[in-house]
């Protein structure tokens, strides 16, 4: 598990601190969550907006199907380049597998997870299939501020592009690549029922996200 967590550590150096750029179309979500799960038979309504190389806004569900491990659907717009405002969809499932113990075996929340997004461009159509893992921080703020809970992700995901060639056309008119991310932010619980969210996204759709979600059941 330690060398685990030295690999991501090294990761997000290399992504963060090398120059390196990544090519790639990026989520349209961000990611908006904390590695802690919301509990069995429990439901939260979001939304959130993403002000980044592609502008999206989006509407987000979450189910938790047991202590811990939660489901998510996402569906929104993105604008791309000045194109066409189009749809796009998204789910995620995460399991915490490790769980925040103050002066205990575990300094942090740390959850593993999948992740699928797809959008359409007229003709060109972007799918991302890939795992992640998530860690956070809760802080609780003293005087009934609520939580505060610093978090980070980092995925890896192939991401397939396909045209639709013109008829007549012929060649190859799909690829697919290996690619990483990086998600880093914090979230602000003022109530047991409300999270605001606040990130940064390096992962070829790069900007910032904000977001909040609202516990319903």
């Amino acid at each position: 598990m330690k060398r685990m967590l030295a690999t991501v550590v090294c990761l997000v150096i290399l992504l963060c601190g090398s120059g390196y750029t990544i090519d790639a179309a990026g989520s349209a979500f961000g990611n908006l969550t904390t590695a802690k799960t919301i509990g069995p038979g429990k439901a939260n309504f979001g939304g959130g907006v993403g002000i980044a190389d592609a502008t999206s806004f989006f509407g987000m569900f979450t189910y938790g199907m047991s202590a811990e491990t939660d489901f998510r659907a996402k569906l929104g717009l993105i604008d791309a380049d000045g194109a066409d405002t189009k749809f796009t969809l998204g789910v995620d499932a995460k399991w915490q597998m490790w769980e925040y113990v103050p002066d205990g075996r575990h300094p942090f929340d740390m959850s593993l997870g999948g992740m699928f997004e797809y959008v359409d461009y007229d003709g060109l159509s972007v799918w991302q299939l890939g795992a992640f893992v998530l860690g956070s921080y809760p802080i609780q703020l003293q005087g009934g501020g609520g939580t505060l809970a610093p978090y980070g992700r980092v995925n890896i995901r192939l991401e397939n592009l396909s045209l639709d060639l013109p008829p007549g056309f012929s060649g190859d008119d799909s690829e697919s690549n290996l690619e990483f991310g990086f998600h880093g932010g914090v979230s602000w619980s003022p109530t047991e029922a409300t999270t605001l969210y606040g990130e940064f996204q390096l992962d070829g759709n790069d900007g910032v996200f904000f977001g909040i979600d609202f516990n319903v059941m």
